[in-house]
């Protein structure tokens, strides 16, 4: 089974933020990525 938390997210802020200031901007493919895997999980606990 598919992991379904946002470990997508931890790991590109990871490898891309130094976690001083104010964390960049997520890039779209990130975030469509993650939103994939919640409608994912969403459409097995409704179906």
């Amino acid at each position: 089974m598919a992991s379904f938390d946002k470990q997508i997210v931890r790991d590109w802020l990871a490898a891309n933020w130094d976690k001083t200031g104010t964390p960049p901007a997520l890039p779209a493919e990130i975030v469509a990525r993650t939103a994939e895997r919640y409608r994912e999980l969403l459409s097995r606990l409704t179906s």
